[in-house]
């Protein structure tokens, strides 16, 4: 995008200067997510990535482990501000801007997101699991919210379970959210979204999206991370079955998992591709991953136990 003078509102204006020495001069990037992003340039060129967004007080706990994690020597960008609750109720923090590095992981993706699982868990291992509450919402298998098979969406137009969203998604998603709370495994802090969005190869591993934390059992985190690691921006997809089943095997070289638990991440996989894959019908059309479960849903629901 075209870089502009800064404009952002008084609230945000004040915080810089409060928190960073100095407005900023001018926007460089601007996102929406989970959160809003705007990258922005101060008077004297350090360049800033400004996150606020409406959350519960997770991002507290998140903000912290992220700051754990850079000072235990995980490659991310370093958290320079915050996390502060503004007037409004959202949650402002700064973080160094770091434009290195590409979505495209090195070859043997498998194994590199495989070892940066581990590594993160391994970092994180200090951090009280509960503070981590209610997780994202595609890892949030177990709400409490009678009749849906997600989490309450934050607005109708990016509901999962709207009705142009296939049944069959949400039967796939239904049996592998059974499955998952079938079981009481201990839970681990780790992050519930590693791909291409959120990893930047420069050519280790640059870690971004520290919301995207969650306290789920290792096998959980370890069934995501197989099967959706291939996801690259703007280019959905999930692994394919010889492909998901390589990956979990490599992570297990590392942490062994019981025939539970293996069972436990093939449902935890199925999950999240379901909702990808509803999203996908959100965004206008059957895409990559919803093809894909057409053809394997089934497979993976019998791997998963179900």
């Amino acid at each position: 995008m075209p870089q502009h003078l800064w404009r952002g509102d008084a609230a945000s204006t004040s915080w810089c200067l409060t928190n960073l020495g100095s407005t900023p001069a001018s926007v460089f990037f601007e996102a929406e997510s989970m959160s809003s992003v705007v990258g922005v340039e101060l008077p004297d060129g350090r360049r800033v990535a400004l996150k606020r967004r409406q959350a519960t007080d997770r991002v507290v706990a998140c903000s912290q482990a992220h700051r754990a994690a850079w000072a235990a020597g995980v490659a991310c960008p370093e958290l320079l501000a915050g996390p502060t609750r503004l007037d409004d109720g959202t949650w402002m923090t700064a973080e160094r801007w770091v434009p290195d590095g590409s979505p495209e992981a090195p070859p043997d993706a498998a194994t590199r997101y495989a070892d940066l699982l581990h590594l993160l868990i391994a970092a994180l291992r200090d951090s009280d699991p509960a503070a981590f509450d209610p997780p994202p919402p595609w890892a949030f298998y177990d709400h409490a919210t009678p009749g849906r098979v997600w989490p309450p969406a934050a607005s109708q137009r990016w509901d999962p379970e709207s009705p142009v969203v296939p049944a069959e998604l949400r039967r796939l998603a239904a049996a592998a959210g059974e499955r998952l709370r079938a079981e009481a495994l201990p839970v681990v802090v780790g992050h519930s979204d590693l791909n291409g969005l959120n990893v930047r190869w420069a050519p280790e591993p640059i870690v971004h999206d520290w919301d995207s934390l969650a306290a789920r059992p290792e096998a959980v985190l370890a069934g995501i991370m197989a099967v959706n690691h291939v996801e690259l921006p703007g280019r959905g997809a999930i692994t394919a079955l010889a492909e998901t089943r390589r990956a979990l095997e490599l992570y297990r070289r590392s942490r062994p998992f019981s025939d539970t638990e293996v069972e436990i991440a093939w449902a935890a996989g199925l999950h999240v591709a379901a909702y990808n894959a509803a999203f996908e019908y959100l965004h206008g059309a059957r895409g990559a991953v919803a093809a894909k479960l057409a053809d394997d849903g089934s497979e993976r629901l019998r791997l998963a136990g179900c």
